[in-house]
């Protein structure tokens, strides 16, 4: 009897270390499934989440290059002003009769117009750079009539304000 009990509880042993091994292999397959939904699911999210950052990187490279055209713009009618305002700095120089320091001027007004470049705000740069050029050339000398010198200067003052307006 002792044999026949062994092999009965051998049997049932085995029966319940097969089926435990059963129920070991169908949670392994659960499990392998949830983490493959898992996985795929979170792939989703995470294309998604990708997608839309790359549009928010596209849309701040969009606004930077418009700040960027902007912030030109805005140099460049610095550059337009600080000419101006060295021009008529130029007449006033020349009224009291600072050569040197009007020659100085002029030259500032011809750096400013040089610096000025090409951006979206409507500056002639023909016009600046023929008037650069036009004040480069341009020669102050110790005069005893200054009227001449003098309407020399408010001519570049007329060009500077006439590039001024058409830039609007």
């Amino acid at each position: 009897m002792n044999d026949s009990a062994n092999t009965a509880v051998r049997k049932d042993h085995a029966v319940s270390t097969q089926a435990m091994l059963i129920a070991l292999g169908v949670v392994v397959l659960i499990a392998a499934g949830l983490y493959f939904v898992g996985l795929t699911q979170g792939r989703k999210e995470l294309s998604a989440q990708k997608t839309e950052y790359e549009q928010q990187v596209e849309q701040g490279n969009q606004a930077l290059s418009k700040s960027e055209a902007e912030l030109a713009a805005v140099r460049n009618r610095n550059h337009l002003m600080h000419a101006r305002v060295a021009v008529y700095r130029t007449a006033v120089d020349l009224d009291q009769r600072n050569f040197g320091i009007a020659s100085g001027r002029l030259q500032e007004a011809a750096d400013a117009l040089g610096a000025i470049g090409k951006d979206s705000s409507g500056i002639d740069l023909a016009k600046v750079s023929a008037l650069k050029e036009s004040i480069e050339t341009s020669d102050f000398t110790v005069a005893a009539d200054l009227a001449s010198q003098r309407a020399h200067v408010l001519e570049f003052a007329t060009e500077l304000d006439s590039i001024a307006a058409d830039a609007n």
